[in-house]
């Protein structure tokens, strides 16, 4: 697990050949992977807390960036998902043809074909004899943009020598609006690799401006309607932490660490195991994987049991933090059940220690105390502790958690759980996160 916040820096020509972000440019770009999630200043404004309710459907969500636009999907046509997705291999159904893009995704034979992604066009246009371009490095979305992958593109020699010169690239890529202006085009991506970085500058003197960039790439984009305000995305908005809470099962304890460094461990505070997703995450797995990085702990997800949104982080970014219950493994239960104990590792470069406390204790820590805001993330805890707690204790202890009669939040009611569900009209399964009393 890396260390460090996860810092939005801007990328320059320079810092894409070092493969690092720099502040010398207007392009943002992730560097980093780690940030205390909880991190929040109480009586920071604009900060929302949501409490999971009966009758509440939420949709699932992936990866440690959300693109924001008023068409969404047109991000799409450059996401990692999409990559996989437009020369994706699924298999084969047998059945009716009317239920054949449901049973795509779960029934499999012996041969495949390939899918494109929902958003590649059906309809792909001749290639341009005077394009400059490669076909090979071009891709047409159904919302009549194109992408052109720079690292598709020196297949030849003679290109390869041509993709060296700053000036020639100019002078192609001013052909190429040409067409596709001409074609009617709307939005062009330009995916530039860390390897053609020189070519930033000549984008930009064509009017591309930054989207955004990632380890080893960055993307420009231009709006061709001269008419009209581009309607293209915005780049990622958002970093998506995730806060998971254990419950021993015979003593009715919480699951608490002490950070080594950070606002956490500034103020001394105990605080559940976070994280940031990764990219293509689910934010059950990333409950799952920082528990066991952080505590040593195998834990299964139960359900996610608030949502806090907050905004103005590094660099203007918003961050989304889901709350998640979680249990222990079947086998570590077990051994609790029959009198054993589950060893606690923490991760000797960020924890400086994890222990079982009391709830009580720490909910009553200062810094919760101060924080109206927490107080509502720290009851909905305990209250979805409570009543998804049950005593399995050898001996004669009594759980210090037994649930509430008269508590309004039942299990069958608090919280969301993860449906995992095949999309049906391309390849993949996808969480949704619903309702438990749906």
């Amino acid at each position: 697990m890396q260390t460090g916040l996860l810092l939005l820096q801007s990328v320059a020509s320079s810092a894409l050949r070092s493969g690092r972000g720099t502040s010398s440019c207007a392009a943002v770009a992730a560097a980093g992977r780690r940030q205390w999630s909880e991190n929040f200043r109480p009586g920071k404004p604009g900060a929302a807390l949501f409490i999971a309710a009966a009758g509440v459907v939420a949709t699932g969500v992936a990866g440690a960036t959300v693109a924001s636009s008023s068409s969404p999907a047109m991000c799409s046509n450059i996401s990692s998902n999409d990559e996989k997705c437009h020369e994706a291999v699924t298999t084969k159904t047998s059945g009716p043809s009317s239920t054949a893009m449901t049973a795509a995704a779960a029934t499999a034979t012996t041969s495949t074909t390939k899918i494109k992604s929902i958003d590649v066009t059906d309809d792909t246009p001749n290639h341009h004899s005077t394009m400059p371009f490669p076909e090979s490095s071009l891709r047409y979305d159904t919302y009549d943009g194109v992408t052109v992958d720079l690292a598709n593109i020196a297949t030849t020699k003679t290109q390869q020598q041509q993709f060296t010169d700053a000036d020639a690239f100019g002078t192609m890529l001013t052909q190429a609006l040409s067409i596709w202006t001409t074609e009617q085009r709307k939005g062009i991506w330009l995916k530039i690799p860390t390897s053609h970085s020189h070519l930033v500058a000549p984008a930009t003197l064509q009017g591309f401006d930054f989207q955004h960039a990632e380890t080893g790439y960055c993307v420009l984009t231009k709006w061709l309607p001269p008419n009209s305000e581009s309607r293209l995305p915005n780049g990622p908005t958002h970093q998506v932490g995730v806060g998971a809470l254990v419950v021993h099962p015979r003593t009715g304890k919480m699951l608490a660490v002490q950070e080594r460094s950070g606002p956490a461990a500034k103020h001394k505070l105990w605080k559940m195991p976070t994280g940031l997703t990764d990219p293509g995450e689910d934010v059950a797995e990333a409950a799952v994987r920082e528990l066991k990085e952080e505590t040593g702990l195998d834990c299964v997800f139960d359900r996610i049991i608030c949502i806090r949104q907050a905004h103005g982080g590094l660099f203007g970014r918003s961050d989304m933090f889901f709350v998640c219950l979680c249990k222990l493994a079947p086998e570590c239960e077990e051994r609790i059940r029959v009198g054993g104990e589950v060893e606690l590792l923490p991760q000797e470069e960020e924890i400086l220690m994890v222990d079982w406390i009391e709830m009580e204790d720490y909910a009553e820590q200062l810094l919760w105390q101060q924080s109206p805001l927490y107080k509502v993330m720290n009851d909905a805890m305990f209250r979805a502790a409570r009543s998804g707690f049950s005593v399995s204790s050898s001996g004669d202890e009594t759980a210090n958690c037994s649930k509430n009669s008269d508590d309004d939040y039942s299990e069958e009611s608090h919280g969301f759980v993860a449906k995992n569900l095949p999309v049906g009209y391309r390849p993949g399964n996808i969480t949704i996160y619903v309702s438990s009393k749906l």
